[in-house]
């Protein structure tokens, strides 16, 4: 019993969920087992409830007043004279009158339990299924769906009868643990005849499913099978599991409906990081991070170049300087792709919905296309936040500045130096004392090695802004690619994480509802 109640807690919160996802018809229908399911269970849990329905001359009455040992309702062979249910309840009157004012039956015969009936059995006689009167034939649905154990009883004419089988055997196959079919009338047949018809009848249910099902041979007139119908009906009564079998069988019938539009047992999964690797190529964001690199590049260029160099540039710099602050804004507007956002989003959808049944699908594709509209406008906002071109000034630059300068001056004193005394020479005064370092004069040395020390410096100072400028490109790409993935977890990931969460808890549910103890494995995000 306490399984059974958890499995209801789960089918109502299963119920919940599919509210506004699955088809509403079924969802409707899952509300009704949950609600007779709750209010068999709350009214006379201790009895049995057995209901006795057949169509116009199956001699339903006439088995129902053999059993009670009493003329209690009308019998009849031409026209159905069940006009309204009646009760024959055995034993604790409190717990009958329970369960019969749930099911709302005012005929009722209260008796003590002895040999025709143990404690516990409520007996029902329903009108026929086949009545003229649509009144009686929504009356025979309602109680069909309500009762414990069902004994339909049928005759030797009409036991193969269509209608019969299409509309209440055949969707009666998942209850066949608590469904009785008794072929009454028998003693009209002769035995051999009786065989064959016996033989027959289940051969059609085993056709319908329920080859599980109890079948009795009776005759209400002279006895035959009597006793074996009320050893059945005893048992039922003293095992007490037909309430909790006939909810279980409800359970798993509409589990089954519900599975139809849930799937399986496969889990929905969002691909995060495919999403937002997908969205930061729409926004361009490498081509972000290029320009962010090329800032780079110019300032410390500007800022480590030796000064006598950048003296004679700064015209330049002074012409390239309005280009940059035109070139500096993030081109977001021009880079971001709405055809690439809407794809990167759709696509995310199609993969999670994966081989799923109708309508998540749908769901998924139509939550990510409400969204995909928005998503361009605001990774646009996103990215002009960060600051692709907002390059700190280092140390090391002016450090290189310094040493440039001083190797820039170096060489321009021995060039100088070489030249004046060219100019000495050339004007034949004086030669004028020149200091030397071994063979080397001081002018020559400071001129080639300071032509050569340049060389190395600019070589240097090169590879040094490379490497800054690559490290600089990979923080303004890091920042730019979080400001997507902020994006596409508030906008994107969220609300279609909610549609593939309420799928997994679907059919983690549905696994115990059906009674099989299923259990979804966690999301993998």
């Amino acid at each position: 019993m306490a399984d059974l109640q958890q499995r209801l807690a789960d089918l109502a919160e299963t119920l919940t969920l599919a509210e506004g996802r699955l088809d509403a018809g079924t969802v409707g229908a899952g509300r009704d087992v949950l609600d007779k399911a709750e209010g068999r269970l709350a009214n006379g849990p201790q009895s049995v409830v057995v209901a006795l329905a057949g169509g116009t001359g199956s001699g339903k009455s006439s088995l129902f007043n053999a059993l009670a040992g009493a003329e209690l309702t009308r019998t009849g062979v031409v026209r159905p004279v069940t006009d309204e249910v009646t009760a024959w309840a055995v034993g604790d009157p409190q717990g009958a009158a329970m369960v019969l004012d749930w099911l709302q039956v005012r005929r009722r015969h209260q008796v003590a339990p002895g040999r025709l009936g143990p404690e516990g059995l409520v007996l029902l006689d329903l009108p026929d299924h086949d009545s003229v009167s649509a009144e009686h034939r929504l009356l025979v649905e309602r109680f069909v769906d309500r009762v414990d154990v069902l004994v339909w009883v049928v005759d030797p004419l009409k036991y193969a009868q269509r209608a019969l089988h299409a509309d209440y055997l055949r969707r009666l196959a998942a209850h066949a643990e608590v469904l009785l079919v008794v072929l009454n009338r028998v003693d009209e047949l002769g035995s051999e005849a009786a065989g064959i018809v016996t033989d027959d009848l289940r051969r059609l249910l085993a056709a319908e499913g329920l080859g599980k099902a109890k079948l009795l041979v009776t005759s209400a007139r002279t006895g035959v099978g009597l006793d074996r119908l009320r050893a059945t009906l005893a048992d039922y009564v003293r095992q007490r599991r037909a309430m909790t079998e006939r909810i279980s069988a409800d359970l798993q019938t509409l589990a089954g409906k519900l599975r139809s539009q849930v799937g399986d047992t496969q889990s929905a999964t969002l691909q995060a990081d495919r999403l937002v690797a997908a969205l930061a190529a729409a926004a361009g964001v490498e081509s972000l991070a290029d320009a962010g690199a090329r800032t780079y590049t110019e300032d410390a260029d500007d800022a480590s170049r030796p000064l006598l160099t950048g003296k004679v540039l700064g015209r330049l710099r002074a012409l390239r300087t309005p280009l940059r602050r035109l070139r500096r804004p993030a081109p977001t507007s021009r880079e971001l792709s709405p055809v690439g956002v809407r794809h990167a989003v759709l696509e995310l959808a199609d993969v999670a919905a994966g081989d799923l049944p109708y309508p998540w699908p749908v769901r998924l594709r139509t939550a990510a296309q409400s969204m995909a509209s928005d998503l361009p406008g605001v990774i646009a906002g996103e990215l002009d936040r960060v600051d692709v071109h907002g390059v700190r000034k280092r140390l090391w630059w002016s450090l290189l500045r310094v040493l440039g300068t001083a190797i820039e001056l170096a060489t321009v004193v021995g060039v100088v130096w070489l030249v004046l005394l060219g100019l000495i020479g050339w004007l034949q005064l004086p030669e004028p004392p020149t200091p030397v370092v071994g063979r080397l004069p001081w002018p020559t040395l400071l001129a080639v090695g300071g032509g050569i020390g340049l060389l190395i410096f600019a070589a240097l100072r090169r590879r040094l802004v490379g490497v800054g400028a690559r490290r600089h490109r990979w923080r303004v790409l890091h920042d730019l690619r979080g400001a997507v993935a902020e994006v596409a977890r508030e906008r994107a990931l969220v609300p279609l994480q909610a549609e593939v969460d309420a799928h997994n808890r679907l059919v983690e549910m549905l696994g115990s509802v059906e009674g099989a103890g299923k259990r979804g494995g966690r999301l993998r995000r």
